[in-house]
């Protein structure tokens, strides 16, 4: 199914135009498989220093207060937990089985059957299970993370998985 909905405009990254072209993809090869690393310290080094002092910042207060030294800790993770896509690098994989993303607490992966639409941003490929934008995108959706450098290539190279699953 082609998709034609917009991209999330929660997520913050720029709608750009849907991955596939307007007509299904005919060709008979099968691409190959797409692997890339996605580093926020490399692409967005001013945001991950950012969530780095957030991080330790929110534990420092709660070691200030006399919290003690296991609830700061614990606080630094959680904190840590939630920006780590800030923090972490991104291995990202396409291939013909579906989509994968590894961050700090392992892989995440949809199969090509569970997803819907996709979208190209400008910094960032979103995968939805959804055809049409919902609110639910925010936690469903998977988000891959692209290189600025490999920005055209990576797209080209996604676009032909896409076509040949009809997204």
């Amino acid at each position: 199914m082609i998709a034609t909905a917009t991209l999330l405009r929660t997520s913050g990254l720029d709608a750009g135009p849907p991955i596939s072209g307007a007509e299904p993809c005919t060709a008979t090869a099968i691409p190959a498989a797409i692997e890339w690393t996605w580093s926020p310290w490399r692409e967005r080094p001013g945001r991950a220093a950012v969530a780095l002092v957030f991080t330790l910042g929110a534990a420092a207060l709660v070691a200030m207060l006399g919290g003690g030294a296991v609830l700061a800790v614990l606080l630094a993770l959680a904190v840590g937990g939630t920006l780590a896509p800030l923090l972490v690098p991104a291995r990202c994989r396409i291939d013909e089985s579906g989509i994968a993303l590894s961050r700090a607490f392992g892989w995440e992966r949809r199969a090509w059957s569970d997803l819907r639409r996709a979208r190209a941003g400008r910094d960032a490929i979103v995968m939805s299970p959804f055809t049409h934008p919902r609110r639910l995108d925010v936690f469903r959706a998977m988000v891959l993370p692209i290189p600025a450098a490999r920005r055209d290539v990576l797209l080209a190279a996604v676009r032909s998985h896409c076509e040949r699953h009809e997204l």
